[in-house]
């Protein structure tokens, strides 16, 4: 018995590295629908934590000197249990401030502004959870003669413990239980640290038992309906949270939509799936058209789409080109079953999915398969997936694209301020003998755009884009001397798989969708 109660400080340290881990990694998914997931947050995130758990070895020592050390680490995962508990709380406070408070026109840097929300959610519980550590290593100490073994132990505890957290999160926890869940758990099993320290601890017991009661009313009917509250459309149809992304259908009575961490993906009219709502789709749909009328006898032709989403868009393709051959790439497998049960995407439709990453997958057919257009779906202005930006990646393209062939691009951009129009169109000139530039019909310079680009190894001659559906102009090009103008201006930043600096070329999009 006596051998067993020597090992329960390693147990505490284990188990609270395991939870400070976790915490970490849900923390990227909580700050990714204000923020994205970029390496901003990521920054931000990894610093505050790791300022929390320095403060907290710091506080945790000097508590461990002072008072009986099983009684004061109790207490402590008492309080790293309940500000654990606390983050659901202030996330919901963090997205009422940042809707209707004068706190999103603050003329701030984006860096600022997402480590002040990381470190308002999650400084005082990663300092909670650092403190115990120390107290821990005392508490050992006291029981051992040994000074080199315990201490060295503890600190094996505690990587062992942050090892098996950042796994367990990953893989396991969230894509399974969702985030409020991953909290709660974590929370409880802090909580229930305590009763092992100290049995008949009256308080943990019913900590423990509060917990409890409290999840349990988080997963009624009406608690789900409280925290729909929180949604921009009259009604959330389905949340949860995948090994990618925060996914939530909402919908009102004229639209249903896809969300993914925090920014609208797919919009769809149910029922009317000819209806394509977002300008660029309506862009993609001319475009093809554009490319069927000029360059081929038939409407036989290959398409690949990168960044699936609901599959609005290759499900059109589908149903208006019966014989096109189509493949869509998404990394995400949750995506592709919300666009089946939410967006009326039929199980057996014609499309070839491909549940992978994007450039992995052209990097692995080229010399292959050739397409005759392909279409880039995978910027938004939160974050942007750096490593489909480069020009080795639009290489990497450009080698399973027909001779003949076209990239579609869809992109955000502020046509007077931003800069990552600018350096991603010139980093496809250096790929593409021609590229061009479409913007909205009534191109507002200072506000953010929606552009498509359009690269191919054949020149291209369309001032504006003219839907023959709605009989009214969609699109104009960009004139190539603004496009000039923009990368002159901007420094003419190539994108490169070594320096592809895409936070900051987007930030001022970011900073603008918060003002």
């Amino acid at each position: 018995m006596e051998r067993v109660k020597n090992y329960v400080p390693h147990v505490v340290v284990f188990i609270s590295s395991m939870g400070i881990m976790i915490v970490e990694l849900v923390a990227s998914r909580v700050v990714a629908k204000y923020f994205g997931n970029s390496l901003y947050t990521w920054t931000g995130i990894i610093g505050i934590v790791l300022g929390g758990i320095s403060l907290g070895n710091y506080i945790g020592g000097r508590l461990a000197d002072r008072f009986n050390p099983r009684r004061t680490a109790s207490l402590l995962l008492l309080l790293a249990s309940a500000l654990t508990l606390l983050i659901i709380l202030l996330d919901f406070l963090v997205g009422y401030i940042l809707t209707i408070s004068s706190f999103s026109t603050v003329t701030a840097a984006i860096v600022f502004r997402s480590v002040a929300v990381i470190a308002f959610l999650f400084f005082l519980p990663s300092t909670a959870l650092g403190t115990i550590s120390p107290v821990m290593a005392k508490y050992a100490l006291e029981m051992s003669i040994r000074i080199g073994n315990t201490v060295g132990g503890i600190y094996a505890a505690g990587s062992a413990g942050s090892i098996v957290g950042t796994f367990l999160s990953g893989f396991v926890l969230v894509p399974l239980l969702g985030i409020r869940a991953v909290i709660f758990l974590v929370a409880g099993t802090i909580a229930l640290l305590s009763l092992l320290l100290r049995s008949k601890n009256t308080l943990a017991l019913a900590w423990v038992t509060i917990i409890t009661m409290l999840y349990l009313l988080t997963i009624t009917e009406t608690s789900t309906n409280l925290f729909a509250l929180a949604g921009g459309k009259d009604r959330i149809l389905f949340e949860t949270d995948s090994m990618y992304s925060h996914i939530k259908v909402e919908e009102d009575e004229r639209e249903r939509v896809l969300i993914m961490d925090g920014l609208i993906h797919n919009r769809y009219e149910p029922g009317n799936p000819d209806n394509l709502l977002y300008e660029y789709e309506r862009v993609f749909k001319i475009l093809t058209g554009y490319f069927l009328e000029n360059r081929l006898e038939e409407s036989e032709f290959t398409t690949l789409t990168l960044g699936g989403g609901a599959l609005t868009f290759p499900y059109y393709l589908e149903r208006h080109y019966p014989l096109s051959e189509n493949e869509v790439v998404e990394i995400d497998p949750e995506v592709i079953r919300v666009a089946h049960r939410f967006f009326d995407i039929p199980e057996n439709t014609g499309l070839t999915i491909i549940i992978t990453d994007a450039r992995n997958y052209v990097r692995s057919i080229r010399g292959k398969k050739h397409y005759d257009i392909v279409y880039l779906d995978v910027f938004d202005s939160f974050s942007i997936p750096y490593h489909l930006t480069t020009r080795e990646f639009a290489q990497e393209i450009k080698d399973v694209l027909a001779p003949d062939g076209l990239l579609l691009v869809n992109s955000i951009d502020i046509f007077s301020i931003g800069k990552f129009l600018s350096a991603y169109s010139l980093t496809l000139e250096e790929v593409f003998p021609y590229v061009a530039v479409y913007s909205s019909a009534n191109l507002n310079y200072d506000s953010r755009s929606t552009f498509v680009l359009v690269a191919g190894n054949e020149p291209f001659s369309l001032p504006l884009l003219f839907d023959p559906d709605s009989e009214v102009i969609t699109a104009n090009r960009i004139p190539e001397s603004e496009l000039r103008e923009i990368q002159n201006r901007n420094g003419n930043i190539i994108l490169t798989d070594d320096h592809a600096p895409v936070e900051n070329l987007i930030a001022p999009v970011f900073l603008h969708s918060l003002d």
